[in-house]
């Protein structure tokens, strides 16, 4: 409990404050209770922006694995049997093309790393732009499942909330 006087945390049994010495009424004021929030509501935008960060470096080292995984394939040397001599320009450049289409998905999910992390950081900061972009980046990490997934549902959570949405509208920044 406050102190409705002076905003002191007081014990729940307590009749009095002890910094001013007023009578505790046993009903939060609504000063009280914005204030209670306020705490919580940085603490939540703050471990969503942790996770974003964490998320990204998870999906960042699974995208530099996927991106070796296709340069590896591209320079695999593809045994062709002696009498298989008709079409062995088929099979290498098949290898090729998969090696090429797995680092294409590489790429691909290391930039969504990249938007992820830059989110992450946003928010950290409370950039005007973050919100958005976050919310932006969450529709894709729903798809990564499992953490990106549970993620993405906590992102949600708290940027549309109404207290989300109210105390990041107070503190962002405009950059």
């Amino acid at each position: 409990m406050f102190c409705a006087q002076c905003g002191n945390e007081v014990e729940a049994y307590a009749q009095f404050c002890s910094k001013c010495g007023s009578a505790i009424s046993q009903a939060p004021s609504p000063v009280q209770m914005q204030k209670r929030a306020q705490p919580d509501m940085e603490t939540h935008i703050n471990i969503l922006a942790w996770l974003l960060i964490g998320s990204a470096i998870l999906t960042g080292v699974g995208g530099m694995i996927i991106l070796f995984t296709g340069q590896f394939i591209r320079r695999l040397p593809f045994m062709v049997a002696p009498e298989m001599t008709v079409g062995t320009d088929r099979l290498i450049g098949a290898g090729h093309f998969v090696g090429g289409l797995i680092s294409l998905v590489a790429l691909a999910t290391l930039a969504l790393a990249a938007g992820v992390a830059a989110a992450g950081v946003g928010l950290l900061q409370y950039r005007s732009w973050a919100r958005v972009f976050t919310i932006v980046m969450a529709v894709f990490l729903l798809f990564h499942f499992p953490i990106g997934t549970i993620v993405a549902i906590y992102a949600f959570w708290v940027l549309f909330s109404p207290e989300g949405q109210q105390y990041y509208k107070t503190h962002s920044t405009v950059q």
